[in-house]
This record gives C-alpha cells, structure tokens and sequence, in this order.
C-alpha cells in the first residue's frame, strides 16, 4: 500500500485558527490575507463556539467553515475542532455535554471532529481511546509552547500511548493561531485533494490523504508485506515509530537523508514515520494499523 498517490497535487493548509470573533488578534479578512501571503492553500476559521461567517477570502485561498468546543473535566481539558460544519452546531451545541456529545454533535452537523492539542489539555490516553468518530488528533499545536505555554506543543509521544490502546488516530499539525506572531505558520497540513474546494479539502482528510509538517517534505511511505519504505526531502533523522518500545534499526541519522526502509515485527498494531531536518522541524505521517498493512 502507498500513503500517497503520485498524480494528486498537495495543498498547504491550516486547521485550527482564531480570529476578532472570539479571541484572536486579527479580523477574519486580515487571518485569511496573512495566511495566504504565506502561500497557503487553505484555512479554517474556528473560533471558540462560533461558526465564523466568511465574506469572501483572498484569491487561491479556500476558506473553510469551522468552530471550537471546550469542556473542562475533573482532571484535564478537551477541545474538540469541528470542520466543515454548519451554522447549526451553534444552537444545538450544550456547554455542559459530554466530550463524546460535541463529537456526535458535529458529526450531524456535517463536520469532521478532531481532537485539539491533547498534551497541553493533559489528556489521558485512557479518555482518547474512549472517544467515538475522531478523524484526527492534534500532533503539534504551534501556539502551545513558549512564549505563551508551557511546552506541550508536541504531542505525538501521547498519541502514540493512545494508539497503543487501539486509538490509531490520523495526526494533523496546526497553529491554533491566537496572536500572529510565534504560532503563527509553525505546522502545517499538505492534504492531497483532488480539488481545491472545501469539500475536495475535507474528502481528503476524512479518507486520511494528509501528512503534518514543520517543513519536512514526505515523497511517499509505501508498505509492502512486512517492509515500510520512506522517501522524502533530505532530513537528518528518519524514525519509525510503533506500540514496540525497542526494534533494532528504527532510526535511520545522517545529512541529507532521503529514504528509510524498516522491516516490521509480529509484534506491532501500528506503524507511523517522523521525520527531522537540520534546522530541528519534524514531519509526521499519520500512523498505519496493522489491519490496514498488506
């Protein structure tokens, strides 16, 4: 199986973004104009339980409808992103429901759910793995470590505990974009989409064609029987990541690295690759369970 088809184009994008309707420093129009002069593709607009209306967005940029929920629980936070969604989700939505009744509720608004920044929420991997209809989780929330956090921006070791448990979950990288400043184009998404539309965007990442980046490019990541072969733009790390702690020959370090190949044990219910370049940014792929393997 291949991750990636190779006569679909890419497209940039941003997930997670907040504006002058909740509690961001900037006007939807002005979000929208600093993203896509920074060439990207596509943005969501999710303020905090509000569908931000839009306009009309720059030229080359697709303007996605979205919104936040929160709930606040004994031990931990969960935000929940909701993408593609419809006005209605507003009205319907009850602040003191249940994590599992936000994700029911944008499913029937026609949205997608994903779970936001679950490191800094202090999400525990028990409550992700009890979770129904995610499409994805968070990896990297750029606006979660300093100057405005403490640093949980990345959360993929977690994920990883989570997946363990069953809860393989597409990764998705975001800005969370509140200042526009440093959380601002930190991590991304490259969804492969047949068109760049909203729904040509959300088809996509509902059926997982997607990667999360800091600026790593992957080429493909292609599974063949027991082998998993990476190619990508040159990086100093390539690690193969499971629900095994220790594998030889999981991490492949040098310059300029452009391909990795592993071989999987009996032993392992997923299989996920990162990538590191010199300057420190990881790129992710979303993890592969081993039901999926052929």
């Amino acid at each position: 199986m291949k991750l990636f088809q190779e006569d679909v184009p890419f497209y940039r994008g941003n997930f997670h973004t907040h504006t002058t309707q909740s509690d961001g420093c900037k006007t939807p129009q002005e979000a929208m104009s600093a993203y896509r002069e920074a060439g990207y593709d596509f943005l969501a607009l999710t303020d905090h339980r509000k569908v931000t209306g839009v306009e009309q967005a720059p030229e080359g940029l697709v303007a996605i409808p979205g919104i936040e929920l929160d709930y606040v629980l004994s031990n931990q936070w969960v935000h929940l992103l909701g993408l593609g969604v419809s006005p209605e989700v507003e009205r319907r939505c009850m602040p003191r429901g249940s994590v599992q009744e936000g994700i029911d509720l944008i499913r029937a608004c026609g949205g997608l759910a994903v779970l936001n920044h679950p490191a800094w929420s202090l999400n525990t991997p028990e409550l992700i793995a009890s979770l129904r209809g995610l499409t994805a989780a968070e990896v990297w929330n750029s606006v979660s470590t300093l100057p405005y956090n403490a640093d949980r921006a990345d959360a993929s070791s977690l994920l990883d505990v989570a997946a363990a448990q069953g809860a393989v979950l597409p990764l998705m990288a975001n800005d969370d974009t509140h200042y526009y400043e440093q959380d601002f184009a930190r991590g991304w998404n490259m969804v492969q989409a047949w068109e760049k539309s909203v729904a040509g965007i959300l088809t996509a990442v509902a059926e997982g064609r997607y990667y999360a980046t800091q600026g790593p490019a992957f080429r493909q990541v292609e599974i063949i029987g027991r082998t998993v072969r990476v190619s990508c733009s040159p990086v100093e790390r390539i690690v193969f990541y499971s629900n095994v702690p220790w594998t030889p020959d999981r991490c492949s370090i040098g310059q300029g690295l452009t391909e990795a190949v592993y071989e999987l044990t009996d032993r392992e219910t997923f299989i996920r690759v990162q990538l590191t370049d010199a300057q420190g940014r990881n790129a992710w792929c979303s993890p592969v369970a081993r039901q999926w393997i052929c």
